[in-house]
């Protein structure tokens, strides 16, 4: 019983991830910073690498194919992240402030 417990099987990774996805859907729909939202869904994306790397070993048993997919998917979820900060930053330049209501409310 306990070493079934102690041993990392395919539910620990799939409880890790669901764990990271959820703190990162709270992050994005509590905040309000855009900041915050942005580190939110690259923990998001973080949570799907680990997903998507469990279910490659478990299913081909193959270390090798499942760490390509992953570190595929991580560049990817890198580069939409460093996109993501350049708009950030190109807002911030021209309102002085990276809060959505901020910004709705000079618009109006």
């Amino acid at each position: 019983m306990i070493n079934s417990l102690l041993t990392v099987g395919l539910a620990h990774f799939l409880v890790l991830s669901l764990i990271l996805f959820l703190t990162g859907l709270f992050g994005v729909l509590i905040s309000r910073n855009m900041l915050r939202t942005v580190m939110s869904l690259f923990i998001m994306s973080v949570s799907a690498v680990i997903n998507f790397t469990a279910f490659g070993y478990y299913c081909d048993n193959s270390m090798e194919n499942a760490n390509m997919i992953g570190v595929f998917i991580l560049i990817l979820s890198v580069i939409q992240t460093i996109i993501a900060l350049v708009i950030l930053y190109k807002i911030y330049q021209a309102n002085e402030y990276l809060d959505t209501e901020k910004i709705k409310d000079k618009e109006n």
